[in-house]
């Protein structure tokens, strides 16, 4: 159909030679007992709304990567009782996704969708979601014989870029004694339990070497309260304390923090771009974490070199022979330890009515090969925030240390310093 661009060649390559590095998967679970046939009737209407799920990835050689139409083929569901299993590779025939359902004791039906680097980002997950559930609760206005609802991504290579803009949350962005943004009501502390009430996945939760922290909406509130006081993002902040961890765990006195930036609202041709497929950009600032000062200065100096260098990024154009190598570097290299961050921020509105029949929603990006460190994602689900951190190359010891440094930054210091 056409080549893949710079982006999504670099997320292919990358999957296919770092063991899935970069691979989505969203978790997520509704009300009700689903029977796996009602599930996989709804496949086909789903692939047909969403382009992206029917496409194979073919290498041509010298011409490099190219998406094609593949055939589905028939019913794609797994049926599993272990759904939140973890998942190291996508499903077989060159298919890009995968989808697992099973159902727990407490009448609920839980899905596991996994995605290729390649047709999704951090910020499109959620768009995945929707469209499988408008078919399955026959969504008002929903027609399952309706024409795609979404396009094939452009190959953004041959757009023009705008580059960003806007005021962001770093201090240069956003100085002290400016409006603070609209806060939404909290409802009373009493009403979620004390501090260590249970709502976060421990150790026991992790899939190898993931860790989520769930917060309850109360906990997510608090923290972003007391980052919004001190001109900062939750992800902004959690980031800085896991690069000084980062740092102290390698021995090195630099990280890179690698920021994953959508870049839908970039180019000149704003109305190309669905929402679904991978249209980011990573920038990647070096810093010297733990050289003096507190967290919370040290989280408004990386915002504002983030913010910096976001605004001087440009897309890259090279060749995929050119890519293949970059990511052959970058999976052989004993480079600067790397922390890749992703704030999806929230889902609600993208999965849209189906908010209030579901019970959870998490997202996960696969950490996969490449420097050591690990990748976090950040999304947030009916007011709730969930952290997610995968791992590489550091062995066991990391995810525990990393586990303890978000607890304490998400919870217990927002607790005992109050804004």
């Amino acid at each position: 159909m056409r080549g893949l661009s710079d982006t999504e060649a670099a997320s292919a390559y990358s999957h296919a030679l770092l063991r899935g590095s970069g691979r989505l998967t969203a978790s997520f679970a509704v009300d009700g007992v689903l029977p796996l046939e009602q599930v996989e009737r709804a496949v086909e209407p789903w692939i047909r709304r969403l382009p992206p799920l029917s496409l194979r990835i073919e290498d041509t050689g010298g011409a490099g990567l190219r998406f094609r139409q593949g055939a589905h083929g028939p019913c794609s569901v797994q049926a599993s009782a272990a759904v939140d299993a973890g998942d190291d590779a996508l499903a077989e025939g060159g298919r890009l996704w995968r989808l697992r359902v099973g159902h727990d004791h407490g009448g609920a039906t839980r899905f596991r969708l996994t995605l290729h680097p390649a047709i999704c980002d951090g910020y499109s997950t959620a768009r995945f979601v929707r469209p499988l559930l408008d078919t399955l609760f026959a969504s008002p206005g929903h027609d399952a014989g309706q024409v795609p609802g979404h396009a094939l991504p452009p190959d953004t290579d041959a757009l023009t870029y705008e580059g960003g803009g806007g005021a962001c949350s770093c201090g240069a962005c956003m100085p002290s004694g400016s409006p603070r943004r609209l806060r939404r009501a909290v409802t009373s502390y009493a009403e979620h339990g004390s501090y260590g009430s249970g709502h976060r996945e421990r150790r026991d939760g992790r899939a190898g070497d993931a860790v989520t922290l769930a917060l309850t909406a109360y906990e997510s509130r608090r923290l972003r309260d007391w980052c919004e006081a001190r001109q900062l993002t939750a992800s902004g902040f959690l980031s800085t304390v896991l690069a000084d961890a980062l740092a102290r765990e390698t021995g090195r006195k630099e990280v890179t923090v690698a920021t994953s930036v959508s870049l839908r609202r970039r180019y000149a041709e704003r109305t190309l771009i669905a929402e679904p497929g991978c249209v980011t950009g990573a920038v990647r600032v070096p810093l010297r974490p733990g050289a003096g000062g507190d967290p919370v200065g040290r989280a408004r100096a990386h915002a504002a070199a983030l913010c910096a260098a976001e605004r001087a990024w440009r897309p890259e154009r090279r060749g995929h022979a050119g890519i293949r190598r970059s990511v052959e570097r970058d999976a052989t290299g004993t480079a600067v330890p790397e922390l890749r961050v992703t704030d999806g921020g929230s889902v609600d509105t993208a999965l849209g009515p189906h908010v209030g029949r579901m019970t959870g929603f998490r997202a996960v990006a696969a950490s996969g090969g490449g420097p050591p460190g690990g990748t976090l994602y950040l999304s947030s689900f009916k007011g709730a925030l969930t952290v997610a951190l995968t791992s590489r190359g550091l062995g066991t010891g990391w995810p525990v240390v990393a586990e303890r440094e978000l607890a304490e930054a998400a919870l217990l210091r927002p607790a005992l310093l109050p804004a």
